[in-house]
């Protein structure tokens, strides 16, 4: 059975590695993938999906192309590969794909939304949302947050095997526990005397894209007020983005600027090494679909401390599994940061339990979800 997964770019980022593991599962329940990216990509993201045994198509549509121009190019596609099955990663513009295949007379379609609905979006994208979510079979989001924003209402958790599926359901992300293990268990060998140098300290992480919805403003704001009152720790930033050269000039001049590491965008592989450096990952969004980072820490071992948003809230149980602050307060978050420097104990903690519950979203089970979803298309 031939599967297409369309998505609008393949950078890196949370909503390409879920799309990753949809292709692997996919692939290893013997279907025939094919990814079509029609904007954006990195040329090492497409070799991560090539290498996971999909074909892969990049049309390279400039953005500019206006909305019934880009239909056509996607119907056109669609029409001459007619797959089975067409699953449309829902990013903006994501009802173009799910109405081009709509045109293209494809049999099945579906689609996946990773972003919840916000007051930024405004009332038009969430009534576009309904109207491509009709011309779907189903239409699946990635946690119950997501899909309530969006909807209103849950269909509810996919979950072993059901009978039937409803119209919109929750299949939540899912995580490689024993890969991520693995390769948190040691630090990327180019960085290995950095990492030496970082041990001496207490050392906050985040690891993610650095742009305005992930709230690393206030993770900064937090850090200084934790590093002026203690002095002997680190914050390590594994990753970058379009709002590093503000952040730079706004906080620059403060004396502990110094004291944040800086790594770049890594691969997936190396940024789950940097782990292995990192006392407690902090996931301070200002909204989140799912929160694959934090998972993936979890995964690691690695105590949380994350803003109470979206999917946040599904994946860490506060004060058992991790530490929940409330959205957008520098102070509440200064002071979960302080209570973990100060508390080894609790750390020691909730790094077991961190690494329990993630458990629970292992990629295992998400394989056996979404295959057992995928037959009851047939």
């Amino acid at each position: 059975m031939k599967v297409i997964i369309s998505i609008p770019c393949l950078l890196r980022g949370g909503t390409e590695m879920q799309t990753l593991c949809l292709v692997r599962a996919l692939v290893e329940a013997s279907y025939d993938v094919e990814v079509v990216c029609y904007f954006e990509h990195d040329d090492t993201v497409v070799l991560e999906f090539e290498q996971s045994g999909s074909m892969v198509t990049l049309m390279d549509i400039n953005r500019e192309r206006g909305a019934v121009s880009i239909t056509r190019m996607l119907r056109a596609y669609f029409s001459q590969r007619l797959p089975d099955i067409v699953h449309v990663q829902y990013m903006a513009p994501g009802a173009l794909p799910v109405l081009a295949a709509r045109l293209a007379g494809i049999r099945r379609i579906v689609a996946t939304v990773h972003q919840p609905y916000t007051a930024g979006h405004g009332i038009h994208a969430k009534i576009l949302l309904r109207s491509a979510a009709l011309l779907c079979d189903h239409f699946i989001s990635v946690s119950v947050a997501a899909e309530k924003s969006w909807f209103g209402r849950s269909g509810g958790c996919a979950q072993g095997r059901q009978v039937r599926y409803p119209h919109h359901f929750t299949l939540h992300n899912a995580v490689d526990i024993s890969l991520v293990s693995s390769l948190s268990s040691r630090s990327p060998a180019k960085t290995e005397a950095a990492a030496n140098e970082l041990m001496r300290f207490f050392v906050f992480g985040y690891v993610g894209r650095v742009r305005h919805e992930k709230g690393v403003d206030i993770l900064f704001e937090a850090f200084g007020r934790v590093f002026n009152k203690h002095g002997r720790v680190k914050l390590l930033v594994v990753g970058d983005g379009p709002d590093m050269p503000l952040l730079k000039e706004r906080y620059g001049r403060e004396r502990w600027w110094d004291d944040i590491e800086f790594a770049g965008i890594q691969s997936w592989q190396d940024a789950m090494r940097f782990f292995s450096v990192i006392d407690t990952v902090v996931v301070p969004s200002r909204f989140e679909g799912f929160g694959l980072s934090a998972l993936e820490a979890m995964a690691a071992s690695k105590p949380v401390i994350a803003s109470d948003v979206g999917g946040l809230k599904e994946i860490i149980r506060h004060g058992e599994s991790g530490i929940l602050f409330e959205n957008g307060s520098v102070e509440k978050l200064s002071h979960a940061m302080e209570g973990l420097l100060e508390s080894p104990e609790i750390c020691a903690r909730l790094s077991v339990m961190a690494k329990k519950r993630a458990e629970e979203f292992d990629i295992g089970l998400y394989n056996n979800r979404i295959i057992n979803f995928y037959k009851s298309l047939h």
